[in-house]
């Protein structure tokens, strides 16, 4: 039983009576919440330890279940202690497939899921909040923040320039200012969609939803440096969205390479804070790939020359960085 668990934990855990048979911690991810399995006789659940209470993932887990979406039950809460009892749906997400056929189909289901999410009307808390340029030039001075604390760390030299700064700031400008805005899970990545034994997939971490552009989940998930995929692969998968949104998004592919610049941008210095601030070495390997879709990105996009020599000569280094090789696992194959 993990040392997190005190009396409060498991008063909380009874369940007809009775305490639960077994309780594990599960692999701790980015954020500073932790999550256990509780075994009781004949079921397992999730529970959820937060430093406050999520009102937001109950209200909108209640709207999207109410739309017919797939996401966790809610069984128990304790908004004291900040404990919610969740439905178990399983250890696997959709980084466990490998095969790219396979994933394919599964990215061909998670569209669809998408374009069903951007169909709903949405409601308090969601509602009330956006992808503005305020934030999203928070988001731009966050990466170039963790950027700085990251390349001190490791004694880099590639330099983030002005220009650079410029242009991310103008992006964050024309997507503050597309007209059409829609629900935006925020997190629609590979780790938060998983897989239910029946095929179909379950939606996780969305207590951060907010209206953005429609090409900002689209984005997490067709350059998702978790799980890189073919550019073929990518290119099918985007004429599919235009097609089942019956194209109606005005200057489309322009806004949709911005949006994947911003969005991987935005994740690039969520992965430096994590290795440098929080010392998790699991998300080096995650720093080049996503660099990797950032310099795709840059090229299709037919953005500015010092964006993609930013991004290229920051993997050049990293990958000659022997302070930074020295605790490197599990690269993803680059596609």
């Amino acid at each position: 039983m993990s040392q997190s668990i005190g009396e409060v934990e498991l008063r909380f855990l009874v369940q007809d009576g009775k305490f639960p048979l077994k309780i594990e911690e599960l692999t701790p991810e980015a954020s500073a919440r932790r999550y256990y399995r509780v075994f009781y006789p004949g079921d397992s659940k999730i529970l959820c330890k937060d430093v406050r209470f999520q009102h937001d993932f109950v209200d909108i887990g209640n709207f999207l279940r109410s739309h017919g979406f797939r996401v966790p039950d809610v069984y128990k809460t304790d908004l004291i202690h900040n404990l919610t009892l969740l439905s178990d749906e399983g250890d696997k997400d959709l980084t466990f497939v490998k095969d790219d056929g396979e994933y394919r189909e599964y990215m061909v289901k998670c569209v669809e899921l998408l374009t069903e999410l951007q169909k709903l009307e949405p409601e308090a808390p969601v509602s009330g909040r956006e992808f503005d340029y305020e934030k999203l030039r928070s988001e731009n001075q966050f990466t170039y923040t963790s950027f700085l604390q990251f390349a001190k760390r490791f004694g880099l030299k590639t330099d983030l320039r002005a220009e650079v700064k410029i242009f991310l700031d103008e992006a964050a400008a024309f997507l503050a200012e597309y007209k059409i805005k829609v629900f935006c899970h925020r997190d629609f990545h590979a780790r938060n969609l998983m897989l239910s034994p029946d095929g179909s997939i379950t939606m996780i971490d969305f207590q951060d939803a907010r209206m953005g552009t429609p090409f900002y989940d689209l984005s997490s998930l067709l350059y998702d440096a978790y799980r890189p995929i073919p550019f073929a692969m990518r290119r099918g998968l985007f004429l599919l969205f235009m097609k089942l949104s019956d194209s109606r998004f005005p200057r489309s592919k322009e806004c949709f390479y911005l949006q994947s610049l911003q969005r991987s941008y935005k994740a690039l210095g969520s992965y430096f804070m994590l290795v440098a601030e929080k010392g998790q070495d699991k998300y080096r390997a995650s720093i080049l790939s996503c660099l990797e879709n950032l310099l795709e990105i840059a090229q299709v996009g037919l953005f500015p020359d010092q964006l993609f020599l930013f991004f290229h000569f920051l993997k050049k280094e990293l990958s000659g960085n022997a302070a930074f090789a020295e605790k490197l696992e599990g690269i993803p194959d680059e596609r």
